[in-house]
């Protein structure tokens, strides 16, 4: 209500369509937060509950009208990669290694991971020093 007349001194004429233009934004933001602060409805914006409430029906009835499956038939097949990130071997590869050597693996892993992010973040430290490095300097007078 105030910022036409706070406006008005600097901009003179630009007041009216500058304050237009800001009602214009303020307004959409608040008819924007009232649209989305109740998303399920009957409007033409609305998200539409009931049909996804049906397709979640839907899909729960075709997985459960399956068996469920059986752990060992997918578990010890050869293309199982039980640690698939990390290592491309099968099953077969893993399954007679100790608890420690598999753990070893997976510190291995995450150590490798902390050091890519390690550098990454220098790379970004640097740049950001790099930066201020080369930043104009204001004179004192």
């Amino acid at each position: 209500m105030m910022l036409p007349f706070q406006l008005v001194d600097s901009l003179r004429w630009v007041t009216i369509p500058g304050t237009i233009f800001a009602a214009y934004i303020i307004l959409g933001i608040a008819a924007i937060g009232r649209e989305i602060e109740n998303p399920f409805g009957m409007d033409v914006n609305d998200l539409p509950l009931d049909v996804y409430c049906d397709e979640l029906a839907t899909d729960i009835d075709i997985i459960t009208s399956s068996p469920a499956p059986i752990a060992e038939d997918f578990i010890q097949r050869s293309e199982n990669l039980v640690l698939f990130p990390l290592s491309f071997k099968g099953y077969d590869a893993w399954k007679d290694r100790s608890k420690y050597e598999i753990r070893q693996a997976l510190m291995t892993k995450t150590k490798a991971d902390m050091i890519v992010r390690k550098s990454m973040s220098v790379e970004k430290d640097s740049e950001d020093f790099d930066e201020k490095e080369h930043a104009p300097q204001e004179a004192h007078v």
